[in-house]
């Protein structure tokens, strides 16, 4: 069982679905060999580096990192679980998925379904009331700022009235119960007893998560109440840290033009949608986290920032565009000028002007660069460079970290070497910087910095670079598997991550289709995975790259093994033990007979 699916239905429609037809409606692909290269739809690139291999079923982008099967791309080019991508695939193939649930995942589900139900209802109560005279305050409050019926209606604003119990009178009449409401975020509870409704007379934002589902909502008042915004409490199925307004909307749209933009307010969603901005999202109002990063980078590694244009929207921008280019994010931060956001500013000068303040958003270290010169001045060099030093020593590509440098020389009047040479420093000197970009990411370069192929792949010695090899043949042939095993066992990986794979593949029983591996298999490895089989194997003499990747084996580990007797021999002459000094000895030149090591000798 994968999730609540049988495994045999999955094995089934991975079988008949094809990679390259799932991956070619949502990016051109050109034929190279027996594989085939795009650019890759999760990252901005201009030579394509995301490749993929119908013979294996999978695909990996060695600029970026990603990798997995049919399943894993669908995931991350529609933001699915993956159930709904079984289930989305299995639709395509003609394949009806079936659900094996055990009483206890019956009634999770059971519990999902009826809240998302509930907040469709509550959805469908607050638009009927925004077209009612009820509402009419509220629509002409939507009308003052210029939000179209059309707007309106893709985003399904509505309206809750005033008085205390309108919505909970409603869903008591539907059957829902009032202690439902209060989980669901729906009411609030009198220390008095009983309840009342949350939200009274403001204009209802409904709020989804990436596959479209209401799972809050969002009410601003048409005044000056405080608060001004108020949103749905944090519970089971809303969490602000790990959603981003208007996504579902705006997914398309990112796919289309490349990069998202990243707003603070449902209203600057909305507004600038309307005038034909297709890409926006917000985050909810609230500091910006690395669960909202993660949620945007399924869609795209290119985001522009457009908040507030106050000091503590300059601020929040700041703080978010870290945490983008921490997560592996190219960032560029947008200056909004004679405006206070982005509704004002799309209002008063149309999508054209929208266009040139995104043509002129400038990356994070320019941004921060500015801001410290506006703060400091450039009598105070050393302040203004302390600011951007960070985000200098973050940049990963060489050509944006040489372009970042010379701008800040250029800037403060300095010679380039300086800002080099403070970089250097700064990384030498700070234990955090180490901490900059996260996993994913830092195994993104790794995998980036090698080749295409087996034959040209330089990892970082002989026995990594074996390592690789014997894992892809192992993979890729019974036979050759059998006499790895025969010559080196079932654990000799040093590369922890290749032992998984390895260990995964031989509990699997080895008789499923290597694109089935990714399932077994967690982020990281699954990444490792996909980049070792779409690598093509050079050659025809693959017996003696089998023979000469486990003589290579063999011989660093009989290395790696005499290197820790010299070691125990040294602390037993230095202990003065005799008796442990003559046995060590005999197995080092037993060792030594059969590992070539001219590096060092031992004095017996």
């Amino acid at each position: 069982m994968a999730g609540r699916i049988p495994d045999a239905v999955i094995e089934e429609i991975r079988q008949r679905s094809d990679i390259v037809e799932v991956v070619s409606r949502y990016v051109r692909l050109e034929k190279r060999g027996k594989n085939y290269l795009a650019l890759c739809p999760f990252h901005q690139e201009k030579t394509p580096s995301f490749t993929v291999s119908p013979e294996k079923q999978a695909f990996h982008c060695f600029g970026c990192g990603v990798g997995g099967n049919v399943f894993k791309f669908l995931m991350m080019v529609e933001g699915l679980s993956f159930p709904d991508a079984v289930k989305s695939l299995g639709a395509k193939v003609g394949i009806e998925v079936p659900e094996e649930a055990s009483p206890a995942e019956l009634a999770r589900q059971g519990k999902k379904d009826r809240a998302f139900k509930i907040y469709g209802l509550v959805r469908d109560f607050y638009r009927i009331l925004l077209g009612k005279d009820i509402g009419a305050r509220a629509l002409q409050y939507l009308e003052s700022r210029n939000l179209s019926g059309a707007a309106r209606e893709t985003f399904q604003l509505g309206y809750a009235p005033p008085g205390w119990d309108n919505l909970i009178k409603f869903l008591a009449a539907r059957g829902i119960r009032e202690e439902e409401m209060v989980k669901l975020g729906l009411a609030q509870t009198r220390e008095t007893g009983g309840c009342y409704d949350r939200f009274r007379n403001r204009v209802m934002f409904p709020i989804w998560d990436s596959q479209g589902r209401v799972v809050g909502f969002g009410g601003r008042t048409m005044g000056d109440d405080n608060p001004k915004y108020l949103n749905s409490p944090e519970g089971e199925f809303f969490n602000k840290g790990q959603l981003l307004y208007g996504l579902h909307i705006a997914r398309k749209g990112i796919r289309e033009l490349g990069y998202a933009v990243l707003m603070e307010g449902y209203m600057d969603v909305v507004s600038t949608y309307q005038h034909g901005v297709t890409n926006a999202v917000a985050s909810l109002g609230t500091a910006f986290t690395r669960d909202q990063a993660k949620l945007l980078m399924a869609y795209t590694h290119d985001v522009v920032i457009a908040y507030d244009a106050d000091a503590a929207g300059v601020k929040a921008a700041v703080r978010a565009a870290e945490i983008l280019q921490n997560s592996g994010c190219q960032v560029r931060i947008a200056t909004i000028p004679g405006a206070k956001d982005p509704d004002e500013f799309i209002q008063k000068n149309g999508l054209a002007g929208w266009q040139k303040i995104i043509e002129n958003a400038v990356p994070l270290v320019q941004y921060k660069l500015m801001q410290a010169v506006k703060t400091y001045g450039l009598q105070n060099k050393r302040k203004v460079l302390q600011e951007v030093l960070p985000n200098l020593a973050a940049v990963a590509s060489p050509i944006e970290l040489e372009e970042a440098i010379k701008q800040t020389a250029t800037v403060l009047q300095v010679n380039w070497e300086t800002v080099l040479e403070e970089i250097k420093s700064f990384r030498k000197n700070t234990r955090k910087i180490s901490q900059i970009g996260d996993n994913s990411v830092k195994n993104s370069h790794n995998i980036a910095s090698t080749s295409n192929s087996l034959s040209t792949a330089q990892p970082r010695d002989a026995r990594s670079h074996a390592e690789a090899g014997i894992l892809r043949f192992a993979l890729e042939n019974k036979v050759w598997l059998e006499r790895i095993v025969a010559e080196l066992g079932r654990e000799f990986f040093q590369n922890r991550d290749y032992q998984g794979i390895f260990d995964a593949y031989l509990a699997s029983g080895v008789e499923q289709p290597l694109s089935g591996l990714f399932d077994l298999l967690d982020e990281p490895r699954q990444r490792v995975l996909s980049s070792i089989l779409v690598q093509e194997i050079p050659g025809e003499n693959i017996d003696q790259m089998v023979t000469d990747f486990i003589t290579t084996i063999k011989k660093s580990s009989e290395k790696a093994r005499l290197e820790n007797l010299l070691a125990q021999l040294a602390a037993a002459e230095r202990a003065g033990d005799t008796e442990k000094v003559r046995s060590l000895s005999r197995q080092i030149h037993m060792t030594m007979n059969k590992t070539e090591w001219p590096e060092r000798g031992v004095a017996t």
